[in-house]
């Protein structure tokens, strides 16, 4: 009797080259799409689940392209789709973080066996986008009523089955500044399987502890401790004691990483999707310069490596705080795809940003610049129509947002906007220092 996928712990699926070797392609942008191999083998990593590897090419596609994309099925003979005839898309959209996949059921259900393939098919193929931490499938019956309901992350899904006995074991993420202090880094690590109302307490408490992988440090301040850990409702509250305060960190940047370092990590956590900080049982606001009045979400753009070999590179956004309206300074994992520059890339990034963790967006919308060049240190950037706020104080930001993310980068010296044929400065734009909240990073 063929055994049943289990939705346990497995955190990464080896990707497999198979037939001949073949001379190396250089691929665009790269996407995996999972599906079912046509020969199923329990015995092997890739026998049930093979990632077959798609060129976007230079069109951004949306999740629900992407999807559609998805549906009609692998191109390799060697792989089938796991979507029966009976399951329709209905609707994709991403929220914090999690990729919501809304499918529709028109016939009866196939087994539980081709159910298990299809969510993890899915679930392997929205978890491998950049950003995405989980993944929630809904499935309705032609009615409307609520078939299934599942939220999933790497670590929910086995792909093989090597007839052992089930693990008292579990793996857990946490995430330390790397050596240079600009990026996050991930350390898996195996824990014994423990009850959830523990397992956040637990893992803050190896996050205190010294990473176990070269090229990381500790993110957190040095003497913080743990005085409480609670979760309702999605939203994990941590109280620290007061030397998470007292030796608070120097920069803005190590600052972001010592919140994000606990957000991320109770964040890969099934149930949490939002963390709370406190210190001696008061929130902070600011901590130093960043806001914690509110809750934060994962933010996977700090995380590393950069991967030069997909376009990657370390850019820096300048965004206002929601409350101080003072920009921000966030180094973030950008990426420019399709032959973009690094200038536009950096604008896609800014553009693309939701307002989170204390900051705004300083567009709403992800308005397209219509041109983006830069000679003898001047980037010139043309903007369609109408696609800045109307309001001066909101419309002022977004022009020092995109000036101040502009000459970050060490080709541009300064900036001209133009707000379809009208130049809104007389000047090009160079930062000024009562721009920002924080001074400069020396």
């Amino acid at each position: 009797m063929r055994r049943m996928i289990l939705l346990l712990l497995f955190a990464a699926l080896l990707l497999s080259a198979c037939g001949k070797t073949e001379e190396a392609v250089i691929m665009i942008q790269p996407v995996s799409f999972f599906y079912r191999t046509a020969a199923t083998d329990f015995s092997a990593e890739d026998g049930v689940i093979r990632a077959e590897i798609r060129d976007l090419g230079a069109k951004n596609y949306t999740e629900r392209e992407l999807f559609e994309l998805y549906f009609n099925g692998p191109e390799s003979p060697d792989l089938v789709s796991p979507i029966s005839q009976d399951t329709e898309l209905s609707d994709v959209y991403v929220r914090g973080g999690t990729l919501i996949l809304q499918l529709t059921r028109t016939a009866n259900s196939p087994a539980e066996f081709d159910h298990s393939l299809t969510y993890a098919c899915l679930a392997k193929t929205g978890l491998a986008l950049d950003g995405i931490h989980k993944v929630q499938i809904k499935v309705r019956t032609r009615g409307g009523a609520l078939e299934k309901n599942l939220i999933l992350s790497e670590s929910d899904i086995l792909l093989y089955d090597n007839g052992a006995e089930p693990s008292n074991n579990m793996e857990v993420t946490l995430y330390y500044a790397d050596e240079t202090g600009s990026f996050l880094l991930p350390e898996k690590r195996t824990i014994p399987m423990m009850d959830q109302q523990e397992l956040p307490g637990y893992v803050l408490e190896l996050l205190l502890s010294s990473p176990q992988s070269g090229g990381m440090r500790m993110a957190l301040p040095p003497g913080t401790s743990i005085l409480d850990v609670s979760v309702d409702n999605g939203l994990c509250s941590v109280d620290f004691n007061s030397d998470f305060y007292d030796n608070k960190p120097e920069t803005e940047q190590a600052e972001q990483l010592a919140i994000l370092s606990v957000v991320n990590t109770l964040c890969k956590l099934d149930g949490i999707n939002q963390v709370q900080l406190y210190a001696q049982g008061g929130k902070l606001n600011p901590y130093v310069w960043l806001d914690l009045s509110e809750p934060w979400m994962m933010d996977s753009t700090v995380i590393g490596p950069i991967r030069q070999e997909l376009g990657e590179f370390a850019g820096t956004l300048c965004l206002p705080g929601k409350n101080d309206g003072l920009l921000h300074r966030l180094t973030v994992r950008a990426r420019a795809r399709g032959g973009a520059t690094r200038e536009e890339a950096l604008l896609q990034a800014l553009f693309a940003r939701a307002p989170q963790n204390g900051l705004a967006a300083p567009l709403s919308g992800v308005p397209v610049p219509l041109s983006v060049t830069t000679s003898r240190g001047t980037c010139t950037v043309v903007m369609a129509a109408g696609s800045l706020p109307l309001d001066t104080l909101n419309r002022e930001r977004a022009i020092q947002a995109i000036a101040a993310t502009l000459t970050t980068l060490p080709e541009v010296n300064a900036v001209v906007i133009l707000d379809g044929a009208t130049i809104l400065s007389s000047e090009a734009l160079k930062p000024q220092a009562d721009w920002f909240c924080a001074p400069s990073p020396q």
